[in-house]
């Protein structure tokens, strides 16, 4: 699959196209839909922390999101302009204790790793986030 890409306006509404395009993409690779969830859940937490806490309900500023498939694995890549942030440092959350202090958010980035096969991230040009989320689609899924 050659690589789609879209490019969008930091603002929630625009969750619902992102996940939309991802999912469509995730099918055409051949992803069976367990797997297509666990994408859209991880790209939704994704999508939703660009926008809510790196470039904020800014229309002027925006985010791509690329997606292709190579060697059975299914790649979306996004890039955005805004504040550095590298997931991939932050420390682990220990769950049992997440949940007993009755916290109600923090845990995307839990749950990315959790249903991910792999996350990549860089800074590049030092003014470019690009965090790449793999899922490894098994040869007889396809």
């Amino acid at each position: 699959m050659i690589g789609e890409k879209i490019r969008l306006e930091s603002d929630l509404v625009n969750l619902a196209k992102a996940r939309e395009f991802i999912s469509r993409k995730a099918k055409e690779a051949g992803a069976e839909e367990s797997d297509i969830t666990k994408i859209e859940i991880s790209c939704d937490e994704w999508s939703a922390n660009i926008i809510e806490h790196s470039l904020g309900n800014n229309r002027e500023k925006g985010f791509s999101i690329e997606c292709k498939f190579e060697n059975n694995k299914f790649y979306v890549i996004y890039e955005h302009e805004g504040d550095k942030f590298n997931p991939i440092e932050q420390e682990d959350v220990d769950v049992g204790d997440h949940f007993s202090e009755s916290k109600e958010r923090g845990l995307g980035i839990y749950i990315m790793k959790e249903m991910m096969d792999e996350i990549h991230y860089e800074y590049i040009y030092n003014r470019l986030n690009r965090l790449t989320l793999v899922k490894v689609l098994e040869p007889s899924r396809i």
